[in-house]
């Protein structure tokens, strides 16, 4: 009966541990596990004891739930590890990114320096996308904001951060890379104006 109960409470831990995307919900339930199996060889190694008299059974049945304890450990830690590396996302959830922006490259916008990472529950997600150089920013903003809405609407627990750049703008193809190449600073409008002179009047102050 406390197997019993055991299985059920780890059953609603994994779905939770899902839902949530929670580490530490998984261990609990994996533990819980790790408990009705170790339950499960203890009747198995006996009975079987019982039904074939050969000893030998027991110790064997002790070994294979012994490695399914070690294997829900090494796991478990695995996947802590990578957590609190940041590594990123798995595939499949790349390729989901990917599908979601494919309508919008065919419709003439350009992506690209897809970066991903995980760190516990939450997932991070960051690209640039490339715009016709004639766009309004309210036109180019409305676009991104439909985009991050639909990969938040495809993954989980996602922070989304884009980066709008110009088609037209040789400089948007040179951050493609992790570290960006050098390119040649862009001026200020404020060096374009022209320096007050001697003969100019002093705005009076109040």
């Amino acid at each position: 009966m406390a197997s019993l109960v055991n299985l059920f409470v780890a059953l609603v831990l994994l779905r939770a541990s899902k839902h949530y995307h929670s580490i530490t919900l998984e261990a609990n339930a994996q533990h819980l596990m790790t408990d009705v199996w170790t339950s499960a060889g203890v009747l198995v190694g006996v009975g079987a004891v019982a039904l074939t008299d050969w000893e030998r059974l027991d110790p064997i049945v002790a070994f294979v739930v012994a490695g399914n304890i070690i294997w829900s450990g090494v796991r478990i830690v695995r996947k802590s590890v990578l957590g609190l590396m940041d590594t990123a996302l798995p595939i499949e959830e790349q390729n989901t990114i990917r599908r979601v922006l494919e309508p919008y490259i065919q419709s003439g916008v350009q992506c690209h320096a897809l970066r991903t990472r995980q760190s516990g529950a939450r997932r991070f997600v960051s690209f640039h996308v490339l715009v016709p150089g004639i766009w309004t920013v309210r036109r180019g903003h409305r676009l991104l904001e439909n985009i991050e809405a639909d990969i938040r609407h495809a993954i989980p627990s996602v922070t989304v951060l884009t980066h709008l750049e110009s088609l037209n703008d040789p400089a948007s193809w040179e951050d493609m890379s992790l570290d960006r190449t050098e390119t040649p600073p862009i001026e200020s409008p404020a060096k374009h104006r022209r320096q007050p002179s001697d003969g100019d009047a002093i705005p009076p102050t109040k």
